[in-house]
């Protein structure tokens, strides 16, 4: 790995402009590098302003500013919508902002597990995240079963999922599958799932298909039209950047979208020309908004669109193009380090279609130990039992920070010698 090379980079770089538009650790003479977009992406300038209008419009028009003023707060939920189709390859139709993933799991199993006596078990990664797990194991104690009615595929010993293994697991219980729950990039090696694939058996066989969709909204590019799944949810604050706790979304498929689905219900969710009727029975609105229970925060609306705006901007192709390159250019430095095996192994998938922003490397001694080491110049994350995960973003990295990443590993290795 080259420094000239990773400056040409810079140099040709289109979007480097926008790394002067996020902001972290300014002023602090001891500044890391920022590789943890994965986890928690950085904030935009704008925002601080945005949340100071608000406050303000709240002070001046109170209640009315809902739907009055420059900028009412009714208005920015279908802003969202009108760029998060892009992201999603899907309608505005089929889109509602609300809670956070593990809510919006909860309320999309609500309406899609419906289990019987023949069909009731539910098939999810043996290494599913911790958050996806506790939902399933909670919705089958809901409905009276247990952990016997889950099916599980486990990682090869590459780390990978194989998804032919899945579609294989699909066909041999095809009469008792009642949802397969997957996820769009498994959160652990950074493995991009051929939903297509697996969602193809599963219309075959009259299988619910939902996605966890948290690392892979905003960090390669999704169809999910063309991957014609039932339902999805996802998180805004990782690869979105809309801050901590960012209000998440859900996706529903237009062909569920109809009067008899069983769902829980809440004013929000009621038409908005009914909506302060105060009706008595539920009227919902005939898209994904349906599934909306309570009025969002205005607030975290605001910040998420005002992400979503520089990715618009910027061009989600050129955003995605650029991420490729980074992630290519971190992989060959990492993979081209003398006896690098000897201390980890590469567990992302060499190929680039089958990946996205983060690489993880799975320690085969010292991991924490290592961990420590590269965090005093770096900031990436650490995942039992031994993986460190590394993901340069695209709106804020570049690839000079990227070989000064793999010379630091390289400078780490050799001092072990």
């Amino acid at each position: 790995m080259k420094k000239e090379y990773a400056l040409k980079m810079d140099d040709n770089d289109q979007l480097s402009y926008l790394k002067k538009e996020f902001l972290y650790g300014d002023g602090n003479d001891s500044k890391k590098i920022y590789f943890c977009g994965n986890s928690l992406g950085l904030q935009h300038y704008s925002l601080k302003n945005k949340i100071n209008k608000h406050l303000e419009q709240w002070k001046d028009l109170a209640v009315e500013n809902h739907f009055s003023g420059d900028y009412p707060w009714m208005d920015i939920q279908d802003k969202i919508k009108e760029k998060l189709k892009l992201f999603l390859g899907c309608s505005e139709n089929e889109i509602a902002i609300m809670n956070s993933l593990t809510v919006n799991l909860h309320l999309m199993m609500v309406s899609f597990y419906k289990p019987s006596k023949t069909r009731n078990k539910i098939l999810i990664e043996e290494n599913a995240f911790s958050s996806d797990r506790y939902v399933v194991n909670s919705q089958l104690k809901y409905h009276g079963l247990d952990e016997s009615s889950l099916i599980t595929v486990s990682p090869e010993k590459d780390h990978l999922i194989d998804e032919d293994k899945i579609i294989s697991k699909i066909n041999s219980n095809k009469e008792t599958l009642s949802l397969v729950l997957i996820p769009g990039i498994q959160y652990y090696s950074g493995q991009v799932i051929n939903i297509s694939k697996i969602s193809k058996v599963c219309r075959d066989n009259d299988i619910i298909l939902g996605l966890d969709l948290a690392h892979m909204v905003g960090n390669v590019d999704i169809d999910l039209n063309s991957h014609d799944v039932d339902f999805a949810t996802w998180c805004s604050y990782k690869y979105l950047n809309s801050g901590p706790g960012g209000v998440s979304g859900i996706y529903v498929n237009s062909k569920h979208i109809k009067d008899d689905i069983i769902r829980f219900e809440g004013w929000w969710g009621n038409k908005l020309s009914s909506r302060f009727e105060m009706l008595k029975k539920y009227d919902p609105e005939y898209s994904a908004e349906g599934w909306v229970l309570s009025n969002p925060p205005v607030i975290l609306l605001d910040m998420h669109l005002a992400s979503l705006e520089v990715f618009i901007n910027a061009g989600l192709n050129n955003v995605f193009k650029k991420s490729k390159l980074l992630s290519d250019f971190l992989y060959k430095g990492l993979s081209s380090i003398n006896n690098y095996n000897k201390f980890f192994d590469i567990i992302t998938p060499k190929e680039s279609k089958s990946r996205g922003s983060q690489i993880s490397l799975f320690f085969k001694k010292s991991s924490e130990e290592f961990f420590s080491k590269i965090s005093k110049k770096f900031v990436v994350d650490y995942r039992k039992p031994n993986v460190v995960r590394v993901a340069p973003v695209p709106l804020y990295n570049s690839f000079y920070e990227v070989y000064l990443f793999v010379s630091e590993i390289d400078r780490i290795i050799k001092s072990y010698d």
